[in-house]
């Protein structure tokens, strides 16, 4: 059975955690920073010269705002031994492969009056390239403050989603809209790391919001208060899906503002929903692990298998993970590759 990698980070500064997380995922780091040199030597008309640079130009943007999340990320080079701008690379793969972009994911939440005993969850199944695979990481981060944060990442990266525990619950996926562009905004990679340090859902939603950015991207936000939102972010604006009957469900495409999607549609989300609703006032977690399960509307279905087994595995898109965080349990249940072949392991916030 295969699992992902457990890193465990608690020391006290920002800098000392992320050298902790560079030591102990060192040799996946150091996978995931040639995949990508690789990738993008066939992919994009950049060089990999080019590219590092163009990653490292998104530090002073950063740093205006989440300083502390660069020293983590200087961390996890120096732990890692490796170029401070080949970890940026990492942190800032979702603006750097955005033209093109393949359709990423599919997330949800699940609120007290549609669960069972009045659960609440969010959670997804991530898509993208199969090569990425055995560099994923399960992180469990403890900071000065106390607040913990579990969460998957591809090794080298401060975080992709998760919750924490003071109820606040983060999942993503890709939307690509006309006014993309390439910008200098806040990597959605450092936006997730400070909405999962939030101790509140309405500081959570205001931060990304008020998130200066370049390229779109769509947020799952969730509370252990029964509280969800899901945000379609674009440059210049933000539209709010809200939950009906205590469920919301997204894929890849805009729902509010279809007029400036710049990708094809998908039929996971509304798929999603209709699963969940199967069960509606009693979803619990074995509901949700067989909705993630599902194939209808190959191969374009909520688990992700290749329709062409030709391409490289280092491009070929597949459901890499599946994820369920069980706010009343503080329970993240994961899963390794697509769910229907897999298990989902229980870890503990």
């Amino acid at each position: 059975m295969r699992t992902f990698q457990l890193i465990k980070v608690k020391a006290i500064s920002h800098y000392e955690r992320g050298v902790e997380y560079g030591e102990q995922a060192r040799e996946k780091i150091r996978a995931g920073i040639e995949g990508y040199r690789k990738l993008f030597s066939d992919t994009s008309n950049m060089s990999w010269v080019d590219i590092k640079s163009y990653a490292l130009s998104y530090i002073p943007v950063i740093e205006e705002v989440f300083p502390e999340i660069v020293e983590e990320v200087k961390g996890i080079s120096a732990g890692a031994e490796v170029g401070l701008d080949e970890v940026m690379v990492l942190n800032c793969r979702y603006e750097i492969t955005k033209f093109p972009h393949p359709n990423e994911c599919t997330s949800f939440a699940v609120l007290p009056e549609a669960g069972k005993d009045g659960g609440t969850y969010i959670g997804q199944n991530w898509d993208y390239r199969a090569g990425i695979i055995d560099n994923i990481v399960v992180i469990h981060i403890e900071e000065q403050d106390g607040t913990r944060i579990f969460g998957l990442a591809e090794a080298g990266q401060v975080i992709r989603n998760g919750f924490n525990n003071h109820g606040i619950g983060l999942c993503a996926n890709n939307l690509q809209s006309i006014y993309d562009s390439r910008g200098r905004g806040i990597p959605v990679t450092f936006l997730r790391r400070k909405v999962l340090s939030c101790r509140s859902f309405e500081e959570a939603r205001k931060l990304i919001i008020d998130a200066k950015r370049s390229v779109s991207c769509n947020f799952m936000l969730a509370s252990s208060e029964g509280k969800a939102v899901n945000l379609e972010t674009y440059p210049g604006g933000t539209d709010f899906l809200m939950p009906v009957d205590g469920t919301v469900t997204h894929a890849n495409h805009f729902v509010i503002r279809p007029e400036i999607h710049a990708l094809e549609t998908s039929p996971r989300g509304e798929r999603l929903e209709q699963l969940l609703r199967e069960k509606q006032g009693s979803i619990d977690i074995a509901h949700i692990k067989k909705c993630l399960c599902d194939h209808e509307n190959y191969p374009k279905a909520i688990c992700r298998h290749p329709s062409n087994v030709s391409i490289p595995l280092g491009i070929r898109d597949i459901t890499v993970a599946g994820v369920i965080y069980d706010f009343n349990g503080g329970i993240a249940y994961v899963c390794a590759g697509p769910p229907c072949e897999g298990e989902f392991i229980a870890y503990e916030l």
